[in-house]
């Protein structure tokens, strides 16, 4: 027996959400109880009429209440304490189980209106405790300090007319009790499912970003080969033209002239393309090279919206932060591509279909409440985008603006899935467009 009671308390106590309970429990909490039942007993005192209505005795009264300062005895000795051990568990029990006893009291003390009056408050106090300490018939230890209370205060009978009220609050106060235990423990429950549930598709969802990642690496590795690639025929081109241009100039000054011309545009087209190349290729090798660095993103936003503003100077840009909350995400390539994304997203905003330009553009960011990581959102008052973009996935070359290429979005895509994070995209409610960049956030030891 005393195994199996040990079992259900145990159990009772892991139940338990102690910071509620605390919080509930505290110091503040008692001071403004005090002051309640103080003026609450005044009111049975002096208020018009109060006499016929209750006739309470106040000295009895307030004595039945000093045994629940029991509670407050135990709010004093947790102050400012995050955990509970086994005596503060059999105080608090006693001292609930005093306060009930107190509200009860008031029902047995009263004449038959106002016990009514105060049946009503014990029922509701029951149910706060039975939410508060999750009593349930596997675990009632509360319950059995209610029906203690009430059988103390039936002792202080006034009235036989209170048999009647105790006999009907009774049990409508323990099937409250045990219904908003078991309630409030299920919810407990449904909610660390859930909370599960999140870590598990968050867990997914960062699985997906690496693989994304590796894709995103592999592709630029593909894309180095190729310049490579194509370096060497370049090369071998500009080896033929050279040849050429000797074979030329063995030839009369007549024959020559428009090969001639046609050999130099070769060779500036091929300078060029050289060029492209060459840029590429750096690029590619910083990006793969290169591990994730931790950028600030408030003074890169401050940036941003400096010079979008002297290039857009009719519309209406705003950076909102709290500037006292660390804001660092992890970014490969560092603020250079942060900076990139962030410029190329806001001046889309900016620009808007290309026919209708934003008048408003707001920038926000903060840390996302659930996954822990960087959020960035950058909302326009502009056309939005049209529904069959939004279903389609992101593609370069593809754009409503008549003078665009559609890589800005597309690059910017690319460099946060290189990064870990993610692009979304969506239309606000009331008009405009609204994009929001999931970022991995540096994690503060």
């Amino acid at each position: 027996m005393r195994g199996t009671l040990r079992t259900a308390f145990r159990r009772w106590v892991n139940a338990q959400n102690v910071p509620e309970l605390l919080a509930a429990s505290s110091v503040g909490s008692w001071l403004g109880l005090i002051a309640l039942v103080l003026v609450l007993l005044a009111a049975t005192q002096w208020a018009p009429h109060a006499e016929e209505l209750f006739a309470l005795p106040l000295g009895t009264a307030l004595l039945c209440f000093a045994p629940a300062l029991v509670d407050f005895v135990f709010a004093l000795l947790h102050r400012g304490r995050q955990h509970i051990e086994t005596w503060g568990w059999l105080l608090s029990l006693t001292g609930t189980t005093c306060l009930q006893f107190f509200v009860a009291s008031l029902m047995a003390l009263c004449a038959p209106t106002g016990a009514t009056i105060f049946g009503g408050f014990f029922l509701f106090t029951a149910g706060f405790h039975g939410r508060l300490f999750r009593v349930t018939p596997r675990t009632p230890f509360l319950a059995v300090g209610t029906v203690l209370a009430l059988a103390v205060a039936a002792l202080l009978f006034g009235h036989w007319d209170d048999v009647a009220l105790f006999a009907v609050i009774g049990p409508a106060s323990l099937m409250a009790e045990l219904y908003l235990g078991a309630f409030a423990l299920q919810h407990d429950q449904t909610a660390a499912e859930a909370e599960r549930l999140r870590a598990a598709i968050q867990a997914q969802m960062l699985s997906q970003q690496e693989r994304d990642v590796g894709r995103m690496s592999q592709a630029l590795t593909d894309i180095i080969a190729h310049t490579e690639d194509i370096r060497e025929a370049l090369l071998k081109a500009g080896t033929a033209a050279d040849l050429l241009t000797g074979q030329l100039a063995r030839s009369t000054a007549l024959s020559r002239g428009e090969p001639a011309r046609l050999i130099r545009e070769l060779h500036q087209n091929l300078s060029h393309i050289r060029d492209r190349v060459m840029e590429i290729h750096q690029k590619g090798r910083r990006y793969v090279g290169s591990d994730p660095e931790v950028v600030d993103l408030v003074p890169v936003l401050d940036s941003v919206r400096q010079s979008a503003g002297l290039r857009f100077p009719e519309v209406d840009i705003a950076v909102q932060v709290d500037r006292g909350e660390p804001l660092r995400a992890w970014v490969r390539g560092g603020v250079t591509t942060l900076r990139r994304v962030v410029e190329n997203l806001v001046t889309n905003a900016c620009e808007g279909d290309g026919l209708r330009a934003a008048g408003c553009v707001r920038i926000s960011a903060r840390t996302e409440p659930l996954s822990g990581r960087l959020e960035m959102i950058i909302s326009d008052d502009g056309p939005g985008f049209p529904p069959e973009r939004l279903a389609a996935p992101i593609q370069g070359l593809s754009t409503t603006k008549p003078r665009s290429t559609g890589l800005g979005l597309y690059t910017s895509e690319c460099l946060i899935r290189a990064s870990g994070g993610t692009l979304e995209r969506q239309n606000a409610s009331e008009g405009g467009a609204v994009l929001r960049v999931l970022l991995p956030r540096e994690l503060r030891s």
